[in-house]
Parts: structure tokens; sequence; C-alpha cells
């Protein structure tokens, strides 16, 4: 047993190492204001619409370092209405319906490459139909944005979450950031995520991940990590993404969707990743054999959960303890579904 006594304490070791890269500190600048795009591509959003499309109109940012798109991607209700009517309020939002041209594109490419081939700002801001962005959404990204940076990933608050819920919010946002400060960027969240409109560009935009019917968040910070630009992490500034009212069914296909994305990631991380889960798979019998050999498994899980909650200002319960343990294999578990099954969520 000294060999997996060993194993554990190398792993909490790991889980250490990730929990301190959290509060590195990227580069900013201050004194430059950038022009943005934000983009939002909807789909039969009718109903969550409107309280984004005022959070937007509040962002405290020069109006005329700023444009809004919005995709209406093919709605069958009053999408585009609603999308039409502000655009003839504001002269600085452009309302459009995802065009036909684009149909070859897969899941919501068609919308985003829509918006970015009428993009005009410097820095492209996305976010989407069910969330709410705060005041100062477009000054922390842009103080993040060096010459170097090519990309800024973001925290996604979930509104009114509890139990396993807020955990995987909290422990998978910190996960980005942590390994998003060791150069070794994985996936971030598309409610939250501003890309210079030049790196876009050097990366062809969506055109070659468009075969791909969901992930673009994750595939596009492949392609911005493969280039010459860096990545960075920003969590001063909180996005909410409201809760939708879904069915049990519903809830499931969505996690399946969100856990699936294995197969797009690299190599590294599927190698990574089929270790993991051996590794987590083992545990219940290695537990049963040295049940001692549980509390460095709760050590480095519970010390990087602490990190990510200090880092997002989030508050720490003690039900997060017990969800320390069953959080690994709810996720073995829809990444393994996400993998090898096709999610109903949003299709």
């Amino acid at each position: 047993m000294t060999i997996i006594f060993l194993i554990f304490l190398i792993i909490t070791f790991v889980h250490i190492i990730l929990g301190l890269a959290l509060f590195r500190q990227y580069p900013t600048i201050n004194d430059y204001l950038h022009s943005f795009s934000i983009v939002v591509v909807a789909h039969n959003e009718e109903q969550m619409l409107s309280p984004l499309l005022e959070s937007l109109l509040a962002i405290d940012y020069p109006v005329e370092k700023l444009e809004i798109i919005l995709v209406d991607d093919l709605s069958t209700d009053s999408t585009f209405s609603l999308i039409a009517d502000y655009a003839s309020k504001y002269p600085f939002i452009k309302a459009i319906i995802t065009d036909q041209k684009y149909s070859d594109y897969k899941g919501k490419k068609a919308g985003l490459q829509t918006a970015l081939d009428l993009a005009q700002n410097e820095i492209v801001v996305f976010t989407d139909a069910d969330a709410l962005v705060p005041k100062q959404w477009l000054k922390s990204h842009n103080s993040l944005f060096t010459s170097q940076t090519g990309m800024v990933i973001g925290y996604i608050r979930g509104e009114n979450i509890k139990g396993l819920k807020r955990y995987k919010r909290i422990f998978s946002s910190g996960l980005f950031a942590s390994l998003c400060s060791l150069g070794s960027a994985f996936s971030c969240s598309g409610g939250n995520l501003a890309i210079r409109r030049l790196a876009l560009k050097q990366v062809d935009g969506y055109a070659s991940i468009k075969d791909f019917p969901s992930g673009d968040d994750k595939q596009m910070l492949n392609l911005i990590k493969a280039s010459k630009y860096k990545i960075a992490y920003n969590s001063q500034i909180k996005v909410i993404e409201r809760q939708r009212n879904l069915t049990s069914e519903q809830a499931y296909q969505q996690a399946i969707r969100h856990y699936g994305k294995v197969a797009i990631s690299s190599k590294t991380y599927q190698i990574g990743f089929i270790i993991t889960s051996l590794f987590y798979l083992s545990i219940p019998v290695i537990v049963f054999f040295q049940p001692s050999i549980l509390f460095l498994f709760w050590l480095g899980n519970i010390f990087f959960y602490f990190c990510a909650s200090l880092l997002h200002k989030e508050k720490i319960y003690l039900e997060d303890i017990f969800l320390t343990i069953i959080y690994p294999y709810y996720m073995l578990y829809f990444s393994c579904l996400g993998t090898f099954t096709e999610a109903k969520w949003k299709k």
C-alpha cells in the first residue's frame, strides 16, 4: 500500500499546486479603452432576452466604443421582433437573422460567424440570452487585454443555485482559471468570453470548427491557444446565468451536453481524462482496504475548492465537504455519456 499512499500524496500535492495557481496576477492596462462588439446569438429566446438587453444597455462604457450585435438564429417565436425593436431605438444595436449562406455551419456557429463578419470593433465579447451582465463588465475585461492577450475567459455564477449545481459551477470555474494560469487553458464558458477580433480572423473564425454541433467556446479556445496570443482569466466580474424552468429530463440532457466535450479536447486532455477516470474508479476499492487514505483524497480536493471559492468570492458551506466526494463521479458519469451519446438539449 506504500505505492498507493504515494500516488494519493502526489495527487494531493497536484491539487495544492492547482489551488495556488488560481491566484496568479495577470498583466493589466489602465489608460486605454478598447472598442467592443457584444455578440448575442438567440434561438427562440423571447422569454429570456429582455432582462439581458436591459443589462447590456446599463453597461458603464463609452457608447462610441460600443456596438451590440443581436443575431436571431432562425427562431420560430418573436425573438427577432424583440431585438429589432431594440435596434430601432438604439443606433449602436444591430439586429440580424442568420444568413442561409452559413447553412453548413452546425449548431450555433452560423449565428456566431454572421455576427463576426459584421463586427467592427477591436474586441468581440460574447454572452448568452439567459445571462445578466454587470455594469463594469467591459471595463473589467478591457483591463486584461494587453498587446499579447488574445482571449479573456470569465466566471458565470448561477442564479439562486444550490447543492451540487453550485459546487459544480465553482469547481469547474476554478479548474478553468487554474489551468489557464498555468498556460494550459482547456475550456471556458461562452456566456462570459472576450476575444480580440484580429485573433479571430487569424484562426479563420468559426470556419475550421463549423462541423461540430456544440462546444463553440471550447473549440475556439483551443484555436486561440494554438496561435501567438495568450489567454487570461477574469475572476473579478461575474455574469449571472438566470435559471430556466427545466424538466428533470431537460436538466439531464443539459448536463450531458455540458460535459460531453472530451472528444473535442486535445489529446493530452483526453489521456489525462482517462487516467483520472481510472483513478477515481479505483478509489472505492482502495478505501475499502485502507480507509485512512481517504483523508488525503479529501484534503487536496477541499483545498482546491476552498481556493476556487475564495477567488470567486463565494461562500463555503458544510455540505461542500461531502460534495467533494460526490462531484468527481457526477462529472465522470456525464462526461462518459456525452462522449458516447448525443445530448438532446438545444437540438
